[in-house]
């Protein structure tokens, strides 16, 4: 799992860490306190530091990134930042292709597998799912309510940055309250439960908060809240060898393959086996590099502790400057937040690797019988998901091109429709 997934988990962080940043720009924040008001469904003005602002509470932000009901036509605020955002890695910009697809759903917990995840059932559709242990500090037990969105990470389906957790106790009166809700709201007649649930996805939140200590349900959050902002610190030392001595031995650090001359270290995080900083030992200096203020902060004390005697700070840092490191403000766009990057993805998405091909592009897959079936299945998935786009009246995209150019039909094989 850690040479698969690890790395899917750290983009993952990565890309929530850009969010953050985002959120706080500006013309972001300014729409801030409505959304507050709807989402803790209070009349009071937003006060931070009472836990919910935006920078205080992920389940907030999240939801303000993906699901807040701005005007028809806008997008969600994610979708504006896909849109603008630049110099992504190849597995950010799959993790933010599948967070603009994905719905937040209530599931319930029908099989636990010990340390390897849980199965999840959706209560609306039925459909299940393998969750891995990525994302779940605590696994819930058989018959919970799990409220979140389901992400991919490398092999695994993960939560996203946000998770509710309900005893199973609560499951009927959920769905009543729900139910209530949609048939109080008068909806159009060709409006299913599901797409009204999808533009209201803060009732499950007003629920929790209603039966929060009743029916001692829980929050989670499975990422940290750390704004992207990426700096290094340089130290001067003079006997190198006793330095590289020094790191080899620490267990906090891994050797990593570097450039001729230099050596190269991550900082792992105990807890998470995640990458929080880089080392580089060069010359006769230590640099010390890494994504957000926190982490350099942490990393400098734990090398001046390590490394006590050894190495003096060079009296030079940098870090990044702007509002939001790597949005473009300039970048042309046209049509509703969110399609440009629809389109580049899947104009480009042919070629990319995927892990749910086995870390082999569309095409290659192609080449076989079973190989072509797999992608069908896959373009199907990406139909629908667009499909349910499109009805709650957000940017969505035509699969029809890279079907084109990998010659599949448009009508996939039965074996990939699912039940009828």
């Amino acid at each position: 799992m850690a040479t698969c997934c690890l790395p899917w988990e750290e983009a993952l962080q990565r890309l929530f860490s850009r969010l953050v940043a985002f959120a706080a720009t500006p013309r972001i924040r300014q729409h801030e306190a409505g959304a507050a008001a709807i989402f803790w469904k209070t009349q009071r003005p937003l006060q931070p530091g009472t836990g919910q602002a935006a920078s205080e509470s992920l389940r907030f932000l999240e939801w303000y990134l993906h699901d807040y009901p701005r005007d028809r036509g806008h997008g969600p605020v994610i979708a504006e930042f896909a849109d603008t955002v630049m110099a992504l890695s190849m597995q950010e910009e799959a993790l933010l292709f599948a967070s603009l697809l994905a719905p937040v759903r209530a599931y319930e917990v029908t099989e636990i597998w010990a340390l390897r995840g849980v199965v999840a059932k959706d209560l609306l559709t039925g459909e299940e799912h393998a969750v891995g242990p990525l994302g779940l500090p605590q696994l819930p037990i058989r018959s919970d309510v799990v409220i979140c969105r389901l992400l991919p990470v490398g092999r695994l389906v993960r939560p996203g940055a946000g998770v509710l957790v309900l005893p199973g106790a609560g499951r009927e009166e959920m769905l009543a309250y729900l139910r209530t809700a949609y048939r109080l709201s008068r909806p159009l007649r060709h409006v299913s439960l599901e797409d009204f649930l999808d533009n209201a996805v803060h009732l499950y939140h007003h629920f929790f908060l209603l039966r929060e200590r009743e029916l001692r349900g829980r929050a989670l959050e499975t990422l940290w809240r750390a704004p992207f902002e990426p700096g290094e610190a340089v130290y001067l030392g003079t006997d190198l060898p006793r330095i590289q001595a020094g790191l080899d031995r620490l267990p906090e650090l891994e050797r990593q393959s570097g450039t001729p001359g230099e050596a190269c270290y991550v900082w792992l995080d105990p807890d998470r086996a995640l990458a929080r900083a880089t080392i580089r030992l060069r010359s006769s200096e230590v640099v010390v590099g890494a994504e957000t203020r926190g982490d350099l902060s942490d990393a400098k004390t734990f090398l001046e502790t390590c490394l006590r005697g050894l190495i003096q700070p060079a009296g030079k840092s940098s870090g990044a400057d702007g509002d939001h490191p790597g949005i473009e403000a300039s970048r042309p766009r046209s049509g509703a937040p969110g399609a440009a990057f629809f389109a580049r993805m899947l104009d480009g998405w042919p070629e990319v690797p995927s892990p749910r091909l086995d870390d082999r592009t569309p095409r290659e897959m192609c080449r076989t019988r079973s190989g072509r079936e797999r992608v069908a299945g896959l373009l199907l998935e990406l139909e629908r998901g667009f499909a349910r786009l499109k009805r709650l009246g957000r940017a969505s995209a035509d699969v029809g091109i890279p079907r084109e150019r990998l010659r599949l039909p448009a009508t996939p094989p039965a074996s990939c429709r699912g039940p009828s």
